[in-house]
């Protein structure tokens, strides 16, 4: 800005240097200036050229998996019964088969037979026929006497009447007996498992957002620096201006 304030100064002062003198002067010339055309004038510049704009990507990462240990029930734990039966036993046990009891009991009179020679008629003289030498006589005689036998009962024992206790009568019955009764036992069974290997999620299914920035090019472009103008050059004063 100062040079072309300067040029303006210059071209005023030449303005009066070339007008004519008058008449019968003329002045020395100082300096010397030419109107001349001044170009615009521009400078390459570079600048960023948008390509592609900044935006957001989403990505989608799937599940990532992997394997591990895992127990498995085969069968349940569970709880199974037994029956034990009842159990038994035959025992001998004494039991009154007849209790004990009076009996009036008596025992009927004893008889013996006995015998006894009985003298029928006593002995006496009498007097019987006897054939003697042929001749048939009256004889006294001696008649013993005559017994006979006589049976007759007597009593050897008159018999008698008493109480008689009977103990009582015992005998063994063998009679069956309950030692336990039935019952349920309980067995406990345990789980039975097994090691499997599964599948498992390590990290779940997700989606991860990213920004791309924007992609940019370099351009090199002309700026005008400066408008063309006019201008003043100065010239050589070895001769007249």
């Amino acid at each position: 800005m100062r040079r072309f304030t300067a040029f303006l100064a210059l071209t005023a002062s030449c303005s009066m240097a070339a007008q004519p003198a008058s008449a019968g002067s003329r002045g020395a010339s100082l300096e010397c200036y030419r109107a001349v055309h001044i170009p615009a004038q521009y400078q390459t510049v570079e600048e960023a050229v948008l390509l592609r704009p900044a935006r957001t990507v989403h990505d989608t990462i799937p599940a990532e998996y992997g394997y591990a240990a895992k127990q498995v029930v085969v069968s349940p734990a569970r709880v199974t019964y037994d029956i034990v039966p009842a159990r038994y036993e035959t025992v001998a046990k004494k039991v009154v088969i007849e209790p004990a009891r009076t009996v009036h009991r008596s025992s009927p009179p004893v008889y013996r037979t006995v015998t006894e020679k009985v003298m029928i008629e006593p002995a006496r003289i009498g007097y019987e026929w006897r054939v003697i030498k042929g001749q048939k006589v009256l004889c006294k005689v001696h008649i013993p006497a005559k017994y006979a036998h006589h049976t007759r009962r007597v009593i050897v024992d008159p018999g008698k009447s008493w109480a008689e206790v009977i103990p009582a009568r015992y005998g063994t019955t063998h009679q069956k007996v309950l030692v336990s009764p039935e019952r349920r036992v309980a067995h406990h069974v345990p789980a039975v498992t097994k090691t499997v290997s599964e599948k498992v999620v390590v990290q779940t299914a997700r989606t991860i957002s990213r920004t791309i920035p924007a992609e940019y090019t370099t351009r090199h472009r002309q700026v005008k620096v400066r408008n063309e103008s006019q201008g003043w050059q100065q010239v050589s004063l070895r001769g007249s201006c």
